[in-house]
């Protein structure tokens, strides 16, 4: 092999060594908009024995609950971080209701800004009397 062709063997060998490392690291893929960490859960919305809203949506994995609600429907947050109103229904404390949630159907012991839905998830909101 003279000079000439070991100097093109080399450069191949690092192209083809970048190539790799684009397609290995997702840079080269064909669907630059999603990413590994976007994930789907399903939330349902329960108002006066009526079901508002029961749908997929897409999320990026780092979401809390309460991004994920201001980002995809009608909410009212109070100053301390608590979903007061959704879709247009609010919360009424002189009657006891309020808005609880419930993730594949058990409580969780967080606030809504503090849950991270996972991989899904069945996040389950209603308006329900204390």
């Amino acid at each position: 092999m003279n000079k000439k062709e070991k100097y093109l063997f080399a450069v191949a060998i690092v192209v083809v060594f970048i190539v790799f490392l684009l397609v290995s690291t997702g840079l080269a893929s064909n669907n630059p908009g999603t990413t590994d960490q976007d994930q789907e859960v399903q939330v349902v919305i329960l108002a006066h024995d009526e079901e508002l809203v029961n749908e997929t949506v897409t999320v990026a994995s780092d979401t809390n609950l309460l991004d994920l609600m201001q980002q995809n429907y009608d909410t009212v947050i109070t100053d301390d971080g608590l979903i007061e109103s959704i879709e247009g229904v609010d919360q009424n404390p002189e009657e006891s209701l309020f808005w609880i949630f419930e993730v594949n159907e058990e409580m969780v012991n967080e606030s809504a800004e503090d849950f991270i839905p996972q991989e899904d998830d069945i996040i389950t909101w209603e308006l329900i009397s204390f």
